[in-house]
């Protein structure tokens, strides 16, 4: 079985001048479909994209401290350069602002660790992919963010609105490369929506996600 210095010297061979970018997430297919291929289509051998799998045992284990744990984990296997990043991709929507707070203060305590928190969740980041929520009036922002279901088994109602603009949508499967070809809007989009950019994380209707696309485009600003 290979040491962990084994597994250092090989990470830092086949990546020696990379940037390497772990990302952990909450949900568990969209957004490692949507981060790969990003790192694909932007392919750059100055930046190294891995992106965490749960285990077996913990597939349904999707809260912010665990995604948390998971890079805390990868921290403690592998020795990290000073530009490497960890990245908290996870969802305002069910989760306290306690358990939240808590995370952030972690993240915001260790300069490897960075949270790219979606209010109300991922599928926000993919709309603005496609519709321009910037112009949305207050009350439909606000209906977005509440994020409602219709029904106890109906899906919630981004995920129905990201159905209705891409003719299609599951977590597990759908068109990535549609969404791709409007990342540099979507990104100005985001951004024009955090209003607050010293908050730890979006209080309002908004995603920090755009930081981490940029990140990964390798137009990553001072942080």
């Amino acid at each position: 079985m290979r040491n962990r210095n084994s597994l250092i010297r090989e990470r830092r061979e086949a990546f020696r001048d990379a940037r390497l970018i772990v990302i952990a997430s909450e949900g568990k297919d969209t957004e490692r479909i949507y981060f790969n291929a990003l790192a694909k289509e932007y392919t750059n051998p100055r930046v190294h994209v891995h992106i965490l799998k749960r285990c077996e045992g913990e597939q349904n284990n999707s809260s912010p401290e665990h995604v948390l744990k998971q890079l805390n984990d990868y921290k403690g296997q592998y020795e990290l350069e000073s530009d490497d990043e960890l990245w908290l991709v996870i969802d305002r929507d069910r989760w306290t602002d306690a358990m939240l707070s808590h995370v952030a203060k972690e993240c915001a305590q260790d300069d490897y660790l960075h949270v790219a928190l979606s209010n109300p969740c991922f599928e926000l980041w993919l709309l603005l992919h496609l519709v321009n929520a910037t112009l949305l009036t207050p009350e439909v922002q606000q209906q977005w963010m509440e994020n409602r279901r219709k029904s106890k088994n109906a899906d919630p109602y981004l995920k129905v609105r990201l159905r209705q603009e891409m003719g299609s949508y599951h977590e597990s499967d759908y068109d990535v490369l549609m969404l791709l070809e409007h990342v540099e809007v979507a990104i100005e989009r985001a951004r024009l929506l955090d209003r607050n950019p010293i908050d730890r994380w979006p209080q309002t209707f908004g995603t920090r996600v755009y930081l981490l696309v940029e990140s990964v485009m390798n137009r990553n600003k001072k942080m």
